[in-house]
Protein backbone atom coordinates (compact mmCIF):
# COMPACT_ATOMS: atom_id res chain seq x y z
CA UNK A 1 0.00 0.00 0.00
CA UNK A 2 1.27 3.77 -0.70
CA UNK A 3 1.78 5.70 1.72
CA UNK A 4 -0.15 8.51 0.47
CA UNK A 5 -3.11 6.44 0.04
CA UNK A 6 -2.48 4.31 3.21
CA UNK A 7 -2.82 8.57 5.31
CA UNK A 8 -5.60 9.02 3.01
CA UNK A 9 -7.12 5.70 4.22
CA UNK A 10 -6.23 6.17 7.80
CA UNK A 11 -7.77 9.83 7.84
CA UNK A 12 -10.98 8.67 6.54
CA UNK A 13 -11.08 5.84 9.29
CA UNK A 14 -10.60 8.40 12.02
CA UNK A 15 -13.26 10.81 10.26
CA UNK A 16 -15.90 7.84 10.54
CA UNK A 17 -15.10 7.26 14.60
CA UNK A 18 -17.16 10.07 15.51
CA UNK A 19 -20.02 9.46 13.10
CA UNK A 20 -19.94 5.45 14.26
CA UNK A 21 -19.99 7.02 17.94
CA UNK A 22 -22.98 9.21 17.04
CA UNK A 23 -25.11 6.61 15.64
CA UNK A 24 -24.19 4.15 17.90
CA UNK A 25 -24.74 6.03 21.17
CA UNK A 26 -25.14 9.56 20.89
CA UNK A 27 -28.31 9.59 18.78
CA UNK A 28 -30.20 6.63 20.91
CA UNK A 29 -29.19 8.73 23.99
CA UNK A 30 -30.93 11.65 22.52
CA UNK A 31 -34.12 10.13 21.51
CA UNK A 32 -34.62 8.34 24.94
CA UNK A 33 -34.17 11.87 26.52
CA UNK A 34 -36.44 13.52 24.13
CA UNK A 35 -38.79 10.68 24.55
CA UNK A 36 -38.35 10.92 28.18
CA UNK A 37 -39.20 14.88 27.99
CA UNK A 38 -41.80 14.94 25.62
CA UNK A 39 -43.81 17.70 24.54
CA UNK A 40 -42.28 20.04 21.72
CA UNK A 41 -39.07 18.48 22.48
CA UNK A 42 -39.61 14.96 21.15
CA UNK A 43 -41.96 16.29 18.00
CA UNK A 44 -38.93 18.31 17.19
CA UNK A 45 -35.84 16.64 18.22
CA UNK A 46 -37.07 12.96 16.76
CA UNK A 47 -37.14 14.25 13.77
CA UNK A 48 -33.70 15.49 13.81
CA UNK A 49 -32.68 12.41 14.61
CA UNK A 50 -34.13 10.23 12.50
CA UNK A 51 -33.02 12.63 9.31
CA UNK A 52 -29.42 12.38 10.88
CA UNK A 53 -30.00 8.02 10.78
CA UNK A 54 -31.49 8.64 7.14
CA UNK A 55 -28.22 11.01 6.53
CA UNK A 56 -25.68 8.32 7.51
CA UNK A 57 -26.70 5.95 4.82
CA UNK A 58 -25.35 7.81 2.13
CA UNK A 59 -22.54 8.68 4.20
CA UNK A 60 -21.21 5.27 4.57
CA UNK A 61 -21.83 4.36 0.77
CA UNK A 62 -19.77 7.27 0.20
CA UNK A 63 -17.35 6.42 2.68
CA UNK A 64 -17.09 2.97 0.43
CA UNK A 65 -17.00 4.66 -2.64
CA UNK A 66 -13.48 6.66 -1.26
CA UNK A 67 -11.97 3.32 -0.35
CA UNK A 68 -12.53 2.12 -3.76
CA UNK A 69 -11.38 5.56 -5.34
CA UNK A 70 -8.28 5.41 -3.07
CA UNK A 71 -8.12 1.35 -4.29
CA UNK A 72 -8.22 2.78 -7.84
CA UNK A 73 -4.98 5.17 -6.80
CA UNK A 74 -2.69 2.52 -5.35
CA UNK A 75 -2.97 -0.05 -8.32
CA UNK A 76 -2.43 2.88 -10.58
CA UNK A 77 -5.90 3.14 -12.43
CA UNK A 78 -6.52 6.97 -10.81
CA UNK A 79 -7.31 8.07 -14.29
CA UNK A 80 -10.01 4.98 -15.18
CA UNK A 81 -13.53 5.08 -15.91
CA UNK A 82 -14.26 3.53 -12.63
CA UNK A 83 -12.82 6.05 -10.73
CA UNK A 84 -14.67 8.64 -12.40
CA UNK A 85 -17.90 6.34 -11.69
CA UNK A 86 -16.91 6.35 -7.83
CA UNK A 87 -16.49 10.24 -7.93
CA UNK A 88 -19.79 10.38 -9.37
CA UNK A 89 -21.32 8.25 -6.56
CA UNK A 90 -19.70 9.95 -3.58
CA UNK A 91 -21.05 13.20 -5.15
CA UNK A 92 -24.63 11.75 -5.13
CA UNK A 93 -24.40 10.91 -1.90
CA UNK A 94 -23.42 14.52 -0.70
CA UNK A 95 -26.22 15.78 -2.81
CA UNK A 96 -28.74 13.32 -1.06
CA UNK A 97 -27.02 14.11 2.11
CA UNK A 98 -27.70 18.04 1.40
CA UNK A 99 -31.88 17.15 0.59
CA UNK A 100 -31.97 14.89 3.67
CA UNK A 101 -30.32 17.97 6.54
CA UNK A 102 -32.91 20.70 4.11
CA UNK A 103 -35.41 18.65 4.82
CA UNK A 104 -35.04 18.52 8.56
CA UNK A 105 -34.11 22.02 8.80
CA UNK A 106 -37.25 23.51 9.86
CA UNK A 107 -36.77 21.29 12.71
CA UNK A 108 -33.89 22.93 13.69
CA UNK A 109 -35.50 25.98 13.10
CA UNK A 110 -38.42 24.88 15.28
CA UNK A 111 -36.10 23.74 17.95
CA UNK A 112 -34.34 26.73 18.05
CA UNK A 113 -37.47 29.02 18.34
CA UNK A 114 -39.04 26.97 21.23
CA UNK A 115 -35.87 26.78 23.45
CA UNK A 116 -34.34 30.22 22.42
CA UNK A 117 -31.14 28.93 21.03
CA UNK A 118 -30.49 30.95 18.02
CA UNK A 119 -27.21 28.63 17.62
CA UNK A 120 -28.95 25.55 16.89
CA UNK A 121 -29.93 26.83 13.75
CA UNK A 122 -25.99 27.55 12.94
CA UNK A 123 -25.84 23.71 13.97
CA UNK A 124 -27.96 22.35 10.94
CA UNK A 125 -26.61 25.25 8.53
CA UNK A 126 -23.59 23.77 9.10
CA UNK A 127 -24.71 20.02 8.08
CA UNK A 128 -25.86 21.08 4.97
CA UNK A 129 -22.99 23.69 3.98
CA UNK A 130 -20.49 20.71 4.38
CA UNK A 131 -22.97 18.13 2.28
CA UNK A 132 -23.37 20.63 -0.15
CA UNK A 133 -19.16 21.86 -0.42
CA UNK A 134 -18.72 17.92 -0.70
CA UNK A 135 -20.80 17.41 -3.45
CA UNK A 136 -19.81 20.81 -5.64
CA UNK A 137 -16.03 19.16 -4.79
CA UNK A 138 -16.89 16.15 -6.10
CA UNK A 139 -18.31 17.20 -9.08
CA UNK A 140 -15.14 19.69 -9.72
CA UNK A 141 -12.95 16.00 -9.49
CA UNK A 142 -14.97 14.19 -11.82
CA UNK A 143 -15.54 16.59 -14.30
CA UNK A 144 -11.35 16.97 -14.46
CA UNK A 145 -10.82 13.49 -13.95
CA UNK A 146 -13.47 13.38 -17.14
CA UNK A 147 -11.53 15.43 -18.76
CA UNK A 148 -7.98 13.78 -18.60
CA UNK A 149 -9.33 10.57 -19.24
CA UNK A 150 -10.52 12.03 -22.34
CA UNK A 151 -7.08 14.30 -23.59
CA UNK A 152 -5.22 10.88 -22.90
CA UNK A 153 -7.32 8.94 -25.21
CA UNK A 154 -7.10 11.84 -27.67
CA UNK A 155 -2.99 11.75 -27.03
CA UNK A 156 -3.05 8.12 -27.83
CA UNK A 157 -5.01 7.80 -31.18
CA UNK A 158 -2.62 10.42 -32.03
CA UNK A 159 0.33 8.63 -31.36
Amino acid sequence: MKRETWFLKVAVIVLTLPILGGCAWALPHIWREATESGGWIQSSIQPIVIGMYVASVPFFYALYQTFKLLGYIDRNEAFSLEAVRALRHIKYSAVMITVVYVAILPFFYWFAEQDDAPGFILIGLAFVFASFVVAVFAELLQKLLKRAIDMKHENELTV
